[in-house]
């Protein structure tokens, strides 16, 4: 750009805020004034202290020893709180675990139910369900029946409390 265009450049880009040359002068003389009356600014750098800087920060990095690392996790310490909380609940389990004795007696009616029901029982399986005893009470006439058509009578036609229940 040459020197014969700068006149008639009208817009530089650059703006000065509204009245600045207005408080200018005020904004100077305010200046000249808080420095007449504090000479001093209250920081004062010790005599020498950049030409000893280098030397102290690089003796103090130097010294510096390196600080041992404790984790605070270890594999270890993990087995040693896995193993002692497995041995609490085995103990747990041994001493204060009551098992009773599953009999017939103690089932619920509704579960032997849904036992029958849901499993395909075949009839020798469940001829094992009845006892010896049971077995004797039941007085069967023989007219020519066939095992396997009393059978398919008794799981077709009777209800499953009834033979439960007796």
């Amino acid at each position: 750009m040459s020197t014969n265009k700068l006149h008639n450049i009208k817009e530089t880009g650059f703006k000065v805020p509204k009245d600045y040359f207005a408080s200018l002068e005020d904004t100077i003389l305010s200046e000249v004034k808080l420095q007449e009356m504090v000479p001093k600014s209250g920081y004062k750098v010790p005599d020498n202290y950049f030409d000893s800087l280098e030397d102290n920060i690089l003796n103090t990095v130097k010294t510096q020893q390196e600080t041992k690392v404790i984790k605070l996790f270890t594999w270890k310490k993990a087995v040693y709180a896995t193993a002692v909380a497995a041995s609490l609940m085995l103990l747990i389990n041994i001493f204060f675990n009551k098992t009773e004795n599953i009999t017939i007696d103690t089932l619920e009616t509704a579960s032997i139910e849904n036992y029958i029901l849901n499993e395909d029982l075949e009839p020798t399986e469940f001829a094992s369900l009845f006892t010896q005893e049971d077995l004797l009470d039941v007085q069967l006439i023989n007219e020519g029946y066939s095992s396997e058509t009393l059978e398919n009578y008794v799981f077709d036609n009777l209800e499953i409390e009834d033979i439960i229940t007796k």
